[in-house]
């Protein structure tokens, strides 16, 4: 899962180098010595992100099995990520521009890759969403947001395998963008 782990490694400050499941490179002692007992075991995974979570450094993220995840009010946004989403100093379109393209996202992870009008369907909202994203944000600034939406919703590897398959499911498919957008 290439992006959740150049984000493990940021994160955590470790190099990438060890294979043993946990983040961070070691403390670079090559061998040789013992020392004075500074020394501290890596963070594995789960560890790495409590600890950044309780920093704030990244947004409580729900990480269970359920594609969809926790959404209380039934908007069709993980309530994770709906907080985060309003947390932000954006415009209210801004914001309702983000909620749906993850919206979006979290109907693609479950849409029935069998069905050709469902997955058109899904891929238009998709379209439709960025497009609202591209509309409401500075050019410098949309692209790095359809980005962190994104990996915050397809934050596991069920979720990833489940959009992955989606976007299998819609490789070579040609799609028309409208003209105009209704970003309301």
């Amino acid at each position: 899962m290439p992006i959740l782990a150049a984000a493990m490694v940021s994160a955590c400050g470790g190099d990438g180098g060890n294979n043993d499941g946990t983040a961070g490179g070691g403390g670079g002692d090559n061998g040789g010595g013992g020392g004075g007992g500074g020394s501290t075991a890596p963070l594995t995974v789960s560890q790495a992100f409590a600890k950044l979570e309780a920093s704030g450094e990244l947004p409580v993220l729900d990480r269970s099995a359920s594609l969809t995840g926790t959404d209380a009010n039934a908007d069709g946004v993980r309530d994770d990520i709906e907080r985060h989403i309003d947390s932000k100093s954006d415009t209210q379109p801004q914001k309702n521009s983000l909620k749906s393209f993850s919206r979006s996202l979290s109907t693609a992870m479950t849409v029935d890759t069998q069905d050709q009008n469902a997955l058109r369907s899904v891929a238009n909202s998709m379209n439709t969403s960025v497009t609202c994203i591209w509309k409401t944000y500075p050019s410098g600034s949309a692209s790095p947001m359809v980005r962190e939406i994104e990996k915050l919703t397809v934050n596991t590897r069920a979720r990833y395998e489940a959009y992955m398959k989606f976007n299998s499911a819609m490789d070579g498919s040609v799609l028309k963008n409208e003209r105009t957008v209704n970003c309301d």
